[in-house]
């Protein structure tokens, strides 16, 4: 039997519409151009646009109101409940 046959009269078949293939094929090509430049940057461990940073040694980070020292964020009693 053919699919017309099988179906009742009140629903008729409906037309799908097609898409481009001009468009698929580009919207494919970006994507795989997105994904592996993403990916070709995340193997090669380089970034874009960020320089190289210094490292700041560990008696500047552990001195008293030193770079990111707890007297940094809490300086004494701030009261309470």
């Amino acid at each position: 039997m053919t699919e017309q046959a099988t179906r009742p009269p009140d629903r008729p078949p409906v037309p799908r519409p097609r898409g481009s293939r001009v468009l698929t094929m580009i919207a494919l090509l970006f994507s795989l151009g997105v994904v592996g430049g993403y990916s070709a940057l995340a193997f090669t461990q380089k970034e874009l646009g960020t320089e190289d940073r210094d490292e700041i040694p560990a008696s500047v980070r552990a001195s008293p109101g030193g770079y990111r020292s707890y007297s940094f964020w809490h300086s004494g009693y701030h009261g309470g409940k």
